[in-house]
Formats: C-alpha cells, sequence, structure tokens
C-alpha cells in the first residue's frame, strides 16, 4: 500500500504549541530581566539575560517555522496486509512496524487545538509499547481506528 501522510494541518497545531511554550519562556526570561535590574543584581547577569534571549529567539525560529515542516515531511504510516508500519525522524530515522496480531487496543484522542482544526489523534496499543500518529483529519483517523480494530477481532476470533 502507498504511505499516507498526516494532515497539514498538524503544522500549525505544532506552530501554535511551540508559541505558546515560548511565550512562557519569554515570561521567565522578562522576570529575570526585571529582577535583574530591581535588584540590582551585577552585571553579568545582563549578559545572562541577553544569552538566554538569543536562545529563546533561537528556538522560536527552529520550532515555529522550521522543524514542523520538516516533522511533517519525514512522517508517514502505512496500513498492509499483516501490520502497521510508522515510520518518522529525520537524522535518526524511526520505523516501526506493528503486527496486527498484536494490536491489544486502538484509541483516538482530540485536545482543545486538534478540536480546532478537525484533527484527530489515533493511539495503538500492544502489549509492549504504544505507537501514535500525532494527527489525522476526524473522518479518516475514525475509519483508521475501525479498520483496526475490525482486524483485532478478526484476529481474536482466529486464536480461539
Amino acid at each position: 500500500m502507498e504511505k499516507q501522510h498526516l494532515d497539514p494541518g498538524i503544522v500549525t497545531v505544532w506552530r501554535q504549541r511551540s508559541l505558546m511554550t515560548n511565550l512562557i519562556f519569554w515570561l521567565i526570561l522578562a522576570g529575570f530581566f526585571t529582577c535583574t535590574v530591581y535588584f540590582s543584581w551585577p552585571g553579568f547577569f545582563y549578559l545572562i539575560a541577553g544569552t538566554l534571549a538569543i536562545l529563546v529567539a533561537l528556538h522560536l525560529i527552529l520550532y515555529v517555522l522550521v522543524i514542523p515542516v520538516i516533522r511533517y515531511r519525514t512522517f508517514f504510516y502505512t496500513f498492509r496486509q499483516s501490520d502497521f508500519l510508522i515510520r518518522d525522524g529525520v537524522f535518526v530515522i524511526r520505523q516501526v512496524s506493528i503486527p496486527l496480531a498484536r494490536v491489544q487496543n486502538v484509541t483516538t484522542e482530540q485536545g482543545p487545538l486538534l478540536r480546532r482544526y478537525h484533527l484527530v489523534s489515533v493511539s495503538i496499543t500492544t502489549a509492549a509499547d504504544t505507537q501514535t500518529i500525532p494527527a489525522l483529519n476526524a473522518a479518516e483517523a475514525h475509519v483508521l481506528r475501525d479498520r483496526i480494530a475490525e482486524q483485532i477481532k478478526e484476529n481474536g476470533a482466529d486464536e480461539l
């Protein structure tokens, strides 16, 4: 079968999560700078605050502009005859093959950001591990969940 990518809306969700994280970093940095000025701390604390500001700005650029696009382009999954394949990674490519006979549970999850963009996260649980597909369009996620659940029932009936 052909490989399936995540829904493109996940890039926006990842960017918004990174912006929220960066907002917290900037607030902590502003508090640190304010304490430096208010309590007349030594001058090297300004150097520390400036260095932290540069690092937070670099984090903002990377995690809002660059990394979400790379994560989207490198993540795919495939539903094959006897297993489910998930592949992701840039420098370290992680490929997980989940035998359908070993799947115990399939769940979907939708937080506030995913709900806003009509996306759903699908988790596939085996005895050893849980693998997650971060974001699929809601209809596609429910079809995938039902398809895997059907395979679980068929495999369970075959084992009895």
